[in-house]
């Protein structure tokens, strides 16, 4: 079965492989204005599940129980709630919007991480370590949420000078200029 990309589409920035499993979660739920939601029932929340874990070195398989789909949309706004807030949240001191064990280990390599767990929490350990990992690098100011209010798409921002704030210009972007320049009409018209 080929792996369902809600990230490719919504025709975001696509997030380099070790970021893409959260920004594929973060994804599951598109614009209001898509009106898709992966998690409304579990036959679509299964299967985008599959398609994406299959992709995921290491992932064991994950058959959706009662009220894990709840457990889904949870760390989904969870991250939704990071992201929209940046990476400065990690700093703050507030409580974590996603809390999930993960494991380290040191070796003779380093310092490697994996995740653990079964089902949902699993995947909440893994999105947990790729947070993790992206900040280290310095790579999570790079994934953010879509500046305009009625979006909720999380995209990568691969500008030089991380200074992207539309998952995508024609759509977002464009609208919040012409009612920029709507405004600056009639301000000038008064």
């Amino acid at each position: 079965m080929p792996r369902f990309a809600a990230t490719e589409r919504l025709d975001t920035s696509v997030a380099p492989e070790d970021l893409l499993l959260t920004q594929e979660l973060a994804n599951s739920q598109g614009p209001p204005t898509y009106g898709i939601d992966l998690f409304d029932t579990p036959e679509p929340a299964q299967a985008w599940l599959d398609g994406l874990l299959e992709e995921y070195p290491g992932a064991p398989v994950i058959r959706l129980g009662p009220g894990e789909i709840e457990r889904l949309r949870a760390i989904r706004a969870s991250l939704h709630r990071l992201l929209a807030r940046g990476d400065e949240t990690l700093h703050s001191g507030a409580e974590p919007p996603l809390d999930a064990p993960v494991n380290l280990r040191a070796g003779p390599n380093g310092v490697e991480g994996s995740p653990v767990g079964t089902g949902v929490d699993w995947l909440a350990s893994a999105v947990t370590l790729e947070l993790f990992r992206a900040q280290e690098h310095d790579l999570l100011r790079r994934l953010k949420l879509c500046h305009n209010p009625g979006c909720t798409v999380i995209f990568y921002d691969r500008s030089k000078n991380n200074s992207r704030t539309w998952h995508d210009v024609a759509t977002c972007g464009n609208r919040a200029n012409v009612r920029a320049y709507r405004a600056r009409r009639k301000a000038s018209s008064s």
